[in-house]
């Protein structure tokens, strides 16, 4: 016969979901694991992020259009405020609060491409995010120069050479990310014309 639940054993799986695996809480209530974790599902706490009503990586990450890496650099460089937690099987993850993720955000506007952030896809959005957004888009339209024939003949012949991105972007007077993908684009024509 099963062991009843007390108020006890409830309050300890609603603090520890998150902080402990769900091997750590069987120890500790001394029951199976089957058990903790049907438990937690009939609570409604087995999905970890949507009980603490937080942000994951990913979830960042795809609202803003970037890769999951840049939310992690952010985290471990920036000092992007995240809570560290494990799931209920031992994998560590990271979760973000939506306004503290606006508040770092203020503060780092110039990391963010707030073109790519749809409208009121991570609210409440603060109302400064709209400012940005056409900031971006007036910088955008303002700093994009056309590839000229010659830029683009001195391009290859740089690469050619060995010159790395960075060096070329350099004395062109572009981004890096510009001279990139403007190789990669005349790259893809040139095969397709072989």
């Amino acid at each position: 016969m099963s062991r009843k639940w007390t108020d006890n054993d409830l309050s300890f799986l609603q603090e520890s979901l998150g902080k402990k695996s769900l091997s750590v809480m069987a120890k500790q209530l001394n029951r199976s694991e089957t058990a903790v974790l049907m438990k937690l599902k009939k609570m409604g706490l087995g999905n970890t992020k949507k009980a603490t009503g937080l942000l994951t990586t990913r979830e960042l990450a795809n609202a803003l259009q970037v890769d999951g890496k840049t939310v992690h650099h952010w985290i471990q460089h920036h000092s992007l405020e995240a809570k560290s937690r494990v799931t209920s099987y031992k994998r560590k993850f990271y979760l973000i609060d939506v306004h503290a993720f606006w508040e770092w955000a203020k503060q780092n506007q110039e990391k963010i491409d707030f073109t790519c952030i749809e409208k009121n896809v991570l609210p409440p959005e603060p109302d400064w995010v709209e400012k940005a957004r056409k900031s971006n888009m007036e910088t955008q339209r303002k700093t994009y120069n056309r590839w000229t024939t010659k830029e683009i003949k001195l391009l290859f012949k740089w690469k050619k050479e060995g010159a790395d991105f960075n060096k070329i972007a350099e004395k062109l007077n572009r981004s890096r990310i510009s001279v990139e993908r403007c190789y990669a684009r005349y790259r893809k024509m040139e095969k397709h014309v072989v």
